[in-house]
């Protein structure tokens, strides 16, 4: 991938995040007027947040969040064109691929605004099916990040990005979505929800592990922050997404923010000044 064809994706996804807070501000203020905006049911997972006295359930945080991740995506489009419109780094594709995972998570507003969890429809059933997708492709793209931004990988960056998006479009349609559990954050629950959060653990200790052995591979301090920010990003995203409170709103932005600002901190000091 040339550094103008991937400019050319980023500005295209950039105008194309705006484009998606834009039509979640005008959904919200139209059911809002119309008064379709139906808050999530109680059910909150894990149940024991109930018990914690600061994470008492907001709907106010709830909404909170989703201004936040979609402002988030933009914003870090307009980084990365500012800052790296001219370095050739694999590790910056692969993070466009959390940033569209951010995205997805407009399905669950639109669940909420359009009161679609009441139903069990086909649309309901895709706003789970994308939600999915997005929460599959967040740690997958750090786990890429890791494993295939090596030198003699550069050359394959097309593929080896269409195989994380296809695994992740593949696993979000296998994965059966039960439709009779919605989450307090609006959340269209998976189907062997245990084995799909493992699943997604596993794929953050995966990604911080591999940068930690190139860490070491190439006795490298940079690839060690790597490791460290790119952990921090993904728990701040995990607290933004599961956000029906005020301390997970806080403890999700902080992540987020000084995650992603350490992680392209890092690789602008490895590829530009170093």
């Amino acid at each position: 991938m040339t550094l103008k064809t991937r400019n050319l994706f980023f500005q295209i996804f950039l105008f194309t995040s705006l484009a998606v807070l834009l039509f979640a501000l005008i959904i919200f203020l139209v059911s809002l007027h119309n008064s379709t905006i139906l808050n999530p049911p109680a059910l909150r997972i894990p149940a024991f947040l109930d018990r914690i006295p600061f994470t008492p359930k907001s709907v106010t945080a709830l909404f909170v969040s989703f201004l936040l991740i979609l402002m988030y995506v933009p914003a870090c489009f307009y980084i990365l064109l500012k800052f790296f419109e001219n370095t050739q780094t694999s590790e910056i594709i692969f993070f466009s691929g959390f940033l569209i995972a951010c995205l997805a998570e407009i399905s669950r507003f639109i669940t909420i605004c359009l009161g679609l969890w009441l139903s069990f429809s086909n649309t309901l059933i895709f706003m789970g099916n994308v939600t999915l997708f997005g929460r599959t492709l967040a740690p997958l793209s750090f786990l890429c990040a890791a494993i295939l931004s090596e030198t003699s990988q550069r050359q394959d960056i097309e593929r080896n990005y269409l195989i994380m998006m296809t695994v992740s479009v593949v696993f979000a349609v296998v994965i059966p979505m039960n439709t009779a559990i919605i989450t307090s954050t609006a959340l269209v629950t998976e189907g062997f929800i245990h084995l799909v959060n493992i699943m997604r653990f596993m794929l953050l200790l995966m990604s911080t592990a591999s940068f930690l052995v190139s860490a070491v591979k190439k006795n490298s301090l940079e690839h060690k922050y790597l490791a460290f920010s790119s952990a921090v990003i993904l728990i701040g995203y995990g607290f933004l997404v599961t956000c029906d409170n005020f301390f997970f709103l806080i403890m999700g932005l902080f992540g987020l923010i000084y995650g992603t600002f350490k992680y392209l901190q890092t690789l602008h000091k490895m590829y530009m000044w170093g």
